[in-house]
């Protein structure tokens, strides 16, 4: 048994193990389970957001991210994966708005399940951020740590609330609860302080580190920082060393000094200072490492010793203290020479070291003043000059080196040597001692400048002779002499002079004497003061007289310059005041003593001048005016200055008059000869007061009277305030408004102008209306506190409307308000045309007409009745169905007036009732009575009508003229009490301003007068009796005439469909000729048709939108008639085409599956219509119409309208399109052809043979026009037994005969030309097979039904949603496409971009091979193995086939170009190779080799692809030889040209390669000019039977694809018209990965293609020049302006945006341009070194602008102002320009053009720049100056040229352009002879207009040199794009051609 039981479990023991497996197998599975979820996050723009998410389970789940059910791919999401496999994070960086706001989803999956957990993510912009948003104070920075050494990362955020503070390492959270060694340190319980601290850091902590700051408010991520773990270092012991010895230092007396000292090792050691043997530092103080040494106060020089000791050593070093000294006093000063005015004077230096120069201090003996000075003398010998004759002075030196000036020498005493006297003997004075003998005595010399050794005494009675002819005497000692035997009574004159050993003085003035005794000497010193500007004071030292010859009196004369003498006696004094006297007025003065004994003699004239007066009168013939809006011009003339001196200057003063808050301005200094000012930056429309006083040397004279004057007005500079739109209802509105602020009126308002425009789906839809509000008295002040208002009365019910309201002054309308959109109220039913009658049973009957409804339909009425008396409120209310159309009313009171109300219904509601008093009679009357209302009031007007009088009939009305009509009626018969009539007549459709009228008349004809023109009018009569008036006839309507002749009327919509609206018109035309009409609707559309035609189908219009048709004559298209009608087109209810479901053969029956109708519509019926297709010549059918609202329907129409069944029935003679069937509900299937009759139409049997397509057309009840909705045309049923055979009718008989005849003609005519092109020479044989060469086969002539581009087969083979989503665009359509994908932050860019997908996988095997992995530039960018490029594997080598090449179609042939790799070392050869394989002619290159890649704080560079051709002479790669032929560098791509050759091949081919070299290192060119111009020379040199072109970047496909889709796209646009910038991206992305790598670079390749086809080809070969300026000469339709305008404005398209002048628009920076909108873009504007602390020092108004073969080959800027002189000649030195172009005078017009910058006589200064003029040569149309300019910081020095071209005219341009060629040439042929590598500076006033042409024609002259091609327009296009406004007028753009022109007439081989 044990045995047994034994075997038992052995035999089954194996299964039972395996269900335990599985059994435990299935227990451990499970389902995923989230451990971690993400939540939502709040981010901001520009920053990070991360979403974590882990599950668990088994099999452990898989983690995807998904958004907006998609897979997330973009570039900027990046998935991480926890190394555990647990989860993922999801990091979205940077953030955008709105594009990453959305849904994102994590789904966790595993074999069990699958879980999904979702998370919203919103970001805001920085202006949208809470106030308690987290910041980030401190984030964490890089950190190095030792392993096993403590790291910490600090953070510290701020928020409200606070917020929590969490860590990620390489983009993944840290979990500090699972790592016990990382913790996170908090301050106070709260994580504001959340420094993460990791202990026993290893070498797994080294990553990159950030912290995430979370509140409420959002989340916010620091900057991430790293940190490195480096291994553990080994304790050393090392000695110590001085890591930082001390310097030497040598400084002034006195100063002050710290020297450090710092050593290291291990351990460290101890530092301290000494000096000699003395310890400078305490023992118990010695720092560690590092010692730092104050010395203040050094006066001595000394050795300090820094010593550093650890147990290790003693090291030490010594630091030199050097104290400068001052020089040493000089030796004494020796003089060496002297004269009466210098002393020479010489010394010893007494210094051992240099003296830097030395000064002499001298002073007079005598003198206590300080010494004055000479200073910088550079030598020891000095003659001090400038000194007084025979003085004493003393003099010292002092000698001065680099740190100051030492003690003074010892003082010499000296004295200089004699002069002849400098002044006349003083006080000279005599008198008669006897008749004969005079007495004349004197005083010393004041200025002697010696010894005096004697005097001259000089005398005469003859005044006429010279003084060498006087009589003359010697004195010697003494100071007097007795002048004896003079003749009594004669008057003498007596001079006297002193004399040294040098020399004679000079001679006293006159002394008179008469001989006579007792006869008063002459009066001394005669001195005259001025008192004031009327009196003068003189004073004078009387006569020495006493006793009997005492004074008794004087007698003075004086005279006013040549007028008379007047004379005065006067007591004796000593001195007189003269009053009275002239202001401004010079006088003379003699004055004599006079005693008892007669006159004396009369002292010498002195003269002396009055002053002017304080108040000099006001300038006179004061006038001022305004030449603008912004300034006043003020004329004078000079004050009368006969007495009131001489004018200095003039000053102006003016203040605002009506502002009271504007203070007075002052200008001065005017200048004397200024007679005119212009006074500038005036408010605008403002009222001035102005005076102007006069300036003298006493100071401001009285102002003028003030003048009053008014600025020119000038449009409001801002809009109206507080505008406010309230609709009243549903045609009405009123908008109220206040004035703009009284400072920004600029005027007096005249008005408001009110425009206002419909919209639709947001956008306005038709030209705006203005609506003027005119103001009564404009010459008022206008007060901005009044509130004026419009109402708007003709706006369109249920509309939105934008509103905006502007000012308008004399000079035009101001800026508007911003709209204000506005939504009507629905349209309301009018009141219906209501008439009650009262019938014998008490009843009455109410009979209506509907109202007008406009577009909504009435869907009933509602009637209330009731008695008519106050007190009763009972009425009775009636709901009635629309189609009703009268209303009895039984059972009412006899004799009880009752009101009956009737109110039409719509959508809308109900509108005004119409109301009718009815008074029920007592008795039974002979004659009705009725009332009818006034369908235009509210309240029906009562009459008391007399039921005996009949009712007239028979009215008629008739329009005479557009202001009257006629109305007639019959006189009742039988009637005799007629006492006259009563006319009533109304406009019929009033908004309620209309008034309706009545007048009485006695005769049955009245003429209605006063009417609106084109207006329907409803007019009533009622005849007058005894008894009073009878009821009113039944109304009849009459519509006036047009007020003028009309060219159409009637101008109406037949009918609308879902995309087309068929007019109507009848045209007045009598004559034959066509009438030209102009039909506009829409958004600014419109079509012109013949009138006589009188329809028009206008289609591609809009399903169910509301359209205004406006039909215009063009001949008169401004103020003339106009004819205005709307229409509502058909909303699009059947989308479906009739499905064929079956056909009979035998019966040609078709069974059609009908479409459905969508939505709800008011359907009046269905009626089925069939269109027989028109058969071609050869045989096959063609539908003419693509739609079936593009059909004219006009017959179809009249069938429908009922013309009869025989009409329908009829056999046509050819096929037309006719209606099978007509139903009033839809039936789901139809059989096309049975022969029935459906609806009173025949379903025609379909005949054999022919095709047929037909549709469904429905009939909508939608207000007045009839309107139609259509289905798409079904597919094509033919019914044939046959095969279709060519159409022959009548007219082709003729061809049989013609036919073979035209045959035989064209057969000889081939021969002939064979023989002719036999006989040609092979050369011309040879061109003509390659230009046959050049047109691809793949071309135009290809059948449309068999598509050859590769990108429509990839539509039509492999659809996506994004290729069906994303059509073609049609040429005409891509400005606004563009606009609308730039909307919302180019979102749809965005969207289209990542929406690219080819929707398939594809391989690359060859490109993961191990061998093929070092030949590919980038791991990621591989070649596709279906498209890639095979090379010819001769070796049979593995992988030698293989390059990172792939074949890319182009538009219409497949493999056109090649998308490579930059080549690298390894695979040159191969590149080489394949060039040679594929027959390549051009080889693009659109990289350099380095650029600068960019990190997050700084560039570095980055190689890009490596030189894979030979920089000269010839190279071997592998098999291949390349030898460089040619190369070519212009400003933006170079060109170079190869010959390959092959070993083992005799075969030579030349290569070119085309390298872009203007493509930035980051980013895309801004301007797509110089992308396209490049792309053009490449197209031009590609030969027709080259092989494909070789494209290559770097990767090769993110530039390398915008080249092909650009190219591509260009010759699609050729072909076709059409852009499929989608669908080709897409093709390519199946051919190579990555193709057009960045949003960026797809966005630029849309505005490239824009500006392409915008702009045309315009590029011209040089020899057809003269008859392209001719074709542009001519004036084309309808604008009538020559091509040159049209071309010119092209230019002006492109805007740029204010952005783009970012330190130009810098307030610093405003003031230094010469015109506010002349200003440097940022990106090419030339930059100065920036001044230290001078804000915008780095900024001057100028733009490098590329030349033809060189970039930045020239600088436009403008002429410098005053203010940016220095800046100019910094900008020339700092960037080399050493030439400058002048293209302006400095003033011209009047106007200053250019501020003189350069000095004319002698060398000036400009900042650090020293201009010395060097030489000037007149030319005869330029000046040329040579400047040398020093930098007077290094004395370094250039040659600056400035060429000034002077024939340039103040207006217009030259006459002819060969003067300037002449000057371009001159100018660079000096460039090239002695200019430097920097630019030409080129310059006129605003730097654009004449420096725009001078630069074009420098570029367009040198590339017609060499490339024999002109292109003015894209040359001008490319310099705008450098700055703007370049070639500023049309005038200098065909100036431009003209040169051109000109400079070709010099070439004989172009002339020819």
């Amino acid at each position: 048994m044990a045995r047994g039981h034994m075997i038992y479990r052995s035999a089954y023991q194996p299964v039972l193990l395996i269900l335990l497996s599985a059994l435990q197998l299935a227990h451990m599975q499970s389902a995923p389970r989230f451990t971690r979820t993400p939540t939502d996050q709040i981010g901001v723009q520009g920053g990070v957001a991360s979403f974590v998410c882990q599950a668990t389970g088994d099999p452990q789940p898989k983690i995807t991210w998904s958004r907006k059910g998609k897979k997330v791919t973009n570039q900027r999401f990046e998935v991480i994966e926890f190394e555990d496999g647990s989860g993922s994070a999801l990091r979205v960086q940077p953030l955008r708005t709105p594009r990453d706001e959305a849904i994102y989803e994590c789904v966790a999956s595993n074999e069990i399940g699958e879980i999904t957990a979702s998370t919203r993510l919103s970001v805001l912009r920085e202006d949208q951020l809470p106030a308690g948003f987290p910041s980030i104070d401190m984030g964490p920075q890089l950190k190095v740590v030792e392993r096993s050494r403590t790291a910490t990362m600090l953070c510290a955020a701020s928020g409200t609330p606070d917020p929590e503070i969490t860590w990620f390492k390489d983009f993944l959270p840290i979990d500090t609860h699972t790592h016990g060694r990382i913790k996170q340190l908090r301050s106070g319980g709260t994580p504001i302080r959340g420094a993460l601290q990791i202990d026993q850091s290893e070498e797994t902590d080294q990553g990159k580190y950030e912290c995430v700051a979370t509140n409420s408010e959002g989340t916010r991520y620091s900057t991430p920082a790293n940190l490195y773990v480096r291994e553990l270092r080994d304790v050393r012991r090392i000695p110590p060393r001085f890591s930082v010895p001390p310097m030497d230092y040598e400084i002034m007396p006195g100063g002050s000094v710290n020297i450090t000292c710092q050593a290291v090792g291990v351990p460290m050691p101890y530092v301290k200072w000494m000096l000699g043997a003395e310890d400078l530092t305490p023992e118990d103080d010695m720092p560690i490492g590092r010692n730092v040494l104050e010395l203040t106060n050094v006066r001595q020089s000394a050795n300090y010793t820094c010593v550093a000791m650890s147990t290790l050593g003693v090291i030490e070093t010594v630091a030199q203290i050097t104290v400068k000294a001052l020089p040493n006093p000089p030796g004494s000063p020796v003089v060496m020479e002297r004269s009466a005015t210098s002393i020479t004077l010489m010394w010893d230096s007494g210094n051992p070291h240099p003296v830097s120069y030395y000064i002499i201090q001298y002073r007079p003996s005598s003198s206590t003043d300080p010494f004055k000075e000479i200073d910088a003398i550079a030598t020891t010998r000095y003659s001090v000059g400038g000194l007084s004759p025979y003085s004493h002075y003393h003099f010292r030196v002092v000698a001065v080196n680099s740190i100051g000036r030492g003690a003074p020498s010892p003082t010499v005493d000296a004295r200089t040597a004699e002069q002849a006297p400098s002044s006349p003997p003083r006080r000279v004075r005599g008198r008669m001692l006897s008749g004969s003998t005079a007495m004349v005595q004197w005083e010393e010399p004041e200025e002697a400048n010696g010894q005096v050794v004697g005097y001259r005494v000089y005398y005469t009675s003859d005044s006429s002779l010279s003084v060498s002819q006087w009589e003359k005497e010697m004195v010697r000692g003494a100071n007097f002499l007795n002048i004896r035997d003079l003749t009594p009574n004669k008057t003498y004159y007596i001079r006297v002079l002193a004399f040294t050993a040098v020399g004679d003085g000079p001679l006293s003035s006159d002394l008179h004497i008469i001989a006579k005794t007792g006869v008063p000497s002459q009066p001394t010193e005669l001195k005259a003061e001025v008192k004031s500007e009327t009196s003068i004071l003189l004073s004078w030292i009387p006569p020495a007289h006493s006793g009997t010859d005492a004074i008794t009196g004087y007698e003075l004369i004086y005279r006013l310059g040549d007028q008379p003498e007047q004379k005065i006696t006067f007591d004796p004094s000593s001195s007189y005041l003269l009053k009275n006297l002239k202001p401004f007025s010079t006088y003379v003065f003699q004055l004599a003593a006079r005693s008892k004994h007669g006159l004396g003699a009369f002292t010498s004239e002195i003269t002396v001048q009055t002053p002017q007066t304080q108040s000099i009168p006001p300038p006179q013939d004061v006038t001022c005016t305004s030449p603008s809006s912004t300034s006043l011009l003020l004329s004078w003339a000079s004050p009368p200055t006969d007495e009131n001196g001489i004018v200095t200057g003039y000053s102006i003063r003016y203040v605002a008059v009506e502002r009271d808050k504007d203070p007075v301005q002052k200008i001065s200094d005017i200048p004397s000869n200024c007679f005119r000012y212009r006074i500038e930056g005036l408010k605008k429309g403002t009222l001035y007061s102005v005076t102007i006083a006069a300036h003298t040397d006493n100071g401001q004279g009285p102002e003028s009277l003030p003048i009053l004057v008014r600025t020119e007005e000038d449009v409001p500079s801002a809009p109206p305030r507080g505008v406010d739109v309230v609709v009243l209802n549903a045609t009405s509105a009123r908008v109220s408004w206040k004035p703009p602020v009284a400072e920004r009126q600029h005027g007096k308002i005249r008005g408001f102008q009110v425009t206002y425009a419909r919209r639709t789906a947001g956008e306005r839809t038709v030209s705006p209306r203005i609506r003027e509000h005119l103001l009564r008295d404009p010459q008022q002040p206008q007060n901005d506190s009044i509130e004026h208002e419009v109402i708007l009365t003709d706006l369109w019910p249920n509309t939105e409307y934008s509103v905006t309201v502007a000012a308008f002054t004399s000079k035009g309308d101001g800026a508007r308000s911003k709209p204000i959109v506005i939504r009507t109220k629905p349209s309301l039913p009018g009141m219906p045309l209501l008439t009650v009658v009262s019938s014998e049973d008490s009843t009455a009957l109410l009979k209506w007409q509907p109202p007008p409804t406009g577009l909504s339909p009435v869907l009933g009425y509602r009637l209330s009745y009731g008695q008519a008396d106050p007190s009763s409120d009972t009425f009775m209310v009636q709901e009635l169905d629309a189609e009703e159309r009268s209303y009895t009313v039984s059972s009412l009171s006899a004799g009880v007036l009752y009101v009956f109300r009737l109110a039409a219904r719509t959508v809308w509601g109900y509108g005004s009732s119409a109301q009718v008093t009815l008074l029920i009679p007592n008795v039974v009357q002979t004659t009705t009575d009725g009332m009818i209302t006034d369908p235009m009031t509210t309240e029906g007007q009562t009459m008391s009508v007399q039921e005996n009088v009949p009712i007239l009939a028979n009215l008629t009305a008739e329009s005479i003229n557009s202001s009257s009509a006629i109305l007639r009626w019959e006189r009742p018969k039988n009637y005799d009490g007629i006492q006259g009539y009563r006319v009533w007549f109304a406009v019929t459709y009033s908004n309620g301003t209309d008034i309706a009228m009545e007048s009485d008349v006695s005769e049955t004809t009245v003429v209605l007068h006063g009417l609106r023109a084109n207006t329907e009018y409803v007019a009533r009569v009622c005849m007058l009796s005894k008894q009073g008036p009878g009821p009113y006839s039944l109304p009849i309507s009459i519509k006036t005439q047009p007020a003028e002749e009309v060219f159409a009327v009637n101008f109406k919509v037949k009918a609308a469909m879902k995309s087309s609206v068929l007019l109507t018109w009848e045209s007045r035309t009598t004559s034959n000729k066509a009438q030209s009409l102009i039909i506009s609707y829409g958004d600014g559309e419109s079509v012109e048709v013949d009138g006589r035609l009188g329809q028009k189908l206008v289609t591609k219009l809009k399903p169910q939108s509301l359209y205004n048709f406006l039909l215009t004559s063009k001949s008169d298209s401004t103020g003339g008639l106009q004819h205005r009608t709307d229409a509502m087109t058909a909303p699009n209810l059947m989308t479906r085409k009739p499905q064929l479901l079956d056909k009979t053969s035998s019966q040609s029956i078709a069974i059609l599956q009908l479409p459905t109708v969508q939505g709800q519509a008011n359907v009046r019926g269905f009626y089925i219509l069939v269109v027989p297709l028109k058969r071609q010549r050869a045989g096959n059918f063609q539908n003419m119409w693509s739609d079936p609202d593009e059909m004219n329907l006009d017959e179809l129409l009249r069938e429908i309208n009922g013309t009869g069944r025989s009409v329908r029935l009829r056999r046509q003679a050819e096929a037309k399109p006719y209606i099978t069937a007509h139903f009033q509900n839809l039936p789901a299937e139809f059989k096309l052809g049975d022969g029935h009759v459906y609806g009173a139409f025949m379903n025609r049997p379909l005949v054999n043979g022919q095709e047929y397509v037909c549709f469904v057309l429905a009939i909508l009840e939608l207000g007045q026009n009839t309107v139609y909705s259509t289905s798409p045309f079904s597919d094509a049923v033919l019914f044939s037994d046959v095969e279709p055979q060519p159409i022959v009718d009548e007219e082709e008989g003729l061809l049989w005969v013609v036919g073979p005849v035209l045959a035989v003609i064209f057969i000889i005519s081939i021969v002939i030309l064979i023989l002719l092109f036999k006989s040609k020479p092979d050369r011309k044989r040879a061109e003509l097979e390659g230009r046959k060469c050049s047109f691809p086969s793949s071309g135009k002539a290809m059948s449309s039904q068999h598509p050859s581009d590769p990108v429509e087969l990839r539509r039509i083979n492999f659809p996506t949603a994004g290729m069906t989503s994303h059509p073609p665009v049609s040429v005409s359509e891509l400005p606004a496409h563009i606009e609308r994908m730039k909307a919302n932050d180019s979102l749809r860019f965005s969207q289209e971009y990542e929406s690219i997908d080819p929707g398939q996988q594809f391989s690359w095997e060859h490109s993961n091979l191990e061998i093929n992995k070092p030949k590919n530039r980038y791991a990621n960018v591989i070649a596709y193995d279906h498209t890639r490029v095979a090379l010819t594997n001769t070796d049979g080598v593995a992988g030698g086939d293989y390059i990172n090449a792939n074949f890319i179609d182009g538009y219409r042939r497949q493999g056109a170009y090649i998308a490579t790799q930059g080549p690298m070392p390894d695979t040159f050869s191969d590149f080489w190779r394949m060039v040679w394989e594929q027959h390549t002619a051009n080889v693009i290159m659109i990289t350099k080799l380095e650029e600068k890649s960019r990190m997050p704080s700084y560039f570095f560079s980055k190689n890009k692809c490596d030189q894979y051709w030979p920089s000269r002479g010839t190279e071997t790669y592998g098999l291949m030889q390349v030898s460089l032929l040619d190369t070519v560098e212009l400003a933006t791509y170079c060109v170079r040209t190869f010959a390959l050759f092959k070993s083992g091949s005799g075969e030579k081919r030349e290569v070119r390669q085309f390298q872009f070299t203007a493509w930035p290192d980051q980013g895309v060119p801004e301007h797509p000019t110089p992308f396209l111009a490049f792309l053009r020379r490449v197209k031009a040199c590609n030969p027709p039977d080259a092989g494909p072109i070789v494209v290559h970047c770097s990767a090769g496909v993110g530039r390398t694809g915008c080249f092909i889709v650009i190219d591509a796209m260009l010759e699609r646009v050729k072909q076709e018209k059409t852009l499929d910038i989608y669908g080709h991206v897409t093709l390519m992305r199946s051919q190579r990965n990555y193709m057009v790598q960045t949003e960026e670079q797809y966005v630029f390749i849309y505005e490239a293609l824009l500006e392409a086809v915008s702009c045309g080809n315009t590029e011209v070969p040089a020899r057809n020049l003269y008859a392209y300026i001719q074709r542009l000469s001519q004036t084309e339709p309808p604008e009538h302006i020559s091509g040159m305008e049209q071309e010119f404005k092209r230019l002006a398209n492109a805007k740029a945006h204010n952005s783009r002048f970012v330190s130009a628009s810098l307030p610093c920076n405003k003031f230094k341009n010469r015109l506010v909108n002349i200003m440097p873009y940022e990106s090419t504007r030339v930059c100065l070194q920036p001044i230290r602390g001078v804000e915008g020092s780095d900024y001057v108004n100028g733009s490098f602008i590329d030349g033809y073969r060189q970039q930045r080959a020239y600088i436009a800027t403008q002429g410098p102002l005053a203010e940016t002189v220095e800046d100019f000649w910094r900008m020339l030195w700092e960037h080399n320009s050493t030439i400058v172009v002048m293209l302006t005078k400095l003033r011209e017009m009047g106007r200053e053009k250019c501020h003189q910058y350069w000095p004319s006589d002698r060398s000036a200064r400009y900042q650090y720049f020293v201009v010395d003029p060097m030489a000037e040569y007149n030319m005869p149309q330029y000046i040329l100056r040579e400047f040398k300019v020093t930098d007077a910081r290094d004395g370094q020095s250039r040659t600056v040229r400035q060429f000034q071209f002077t024939d340039w005219p103040e207006q217009g341009v030259p006459k002819s352009g060969e003067g300037f060629i002449d000057f371009i040439g001159q100018v660079h042929k000096t460039k090239e002879q002695f200019g430097q590598d920097g630019p030409i500076t080129v310059h006129c006033s605003a730097g654009v207009g004449r420096t725009g042409v001078f630069i074009t024609l420098s570029i367009v002259l040198e590339r017609m040199r060499y490339e024999g091609v002109v292109d003015i327009f894209q040359t001008v296009k490319m310099l705008r794009t450098q700055r703007p406004a370049m070639v500023q007028t049309e005038e200098q753009y065909q100036f431009c051609y003209r040169a051109g022109l000109e400079y070709l007439g010099s070439f004989d081989h172009y002339a020819t």
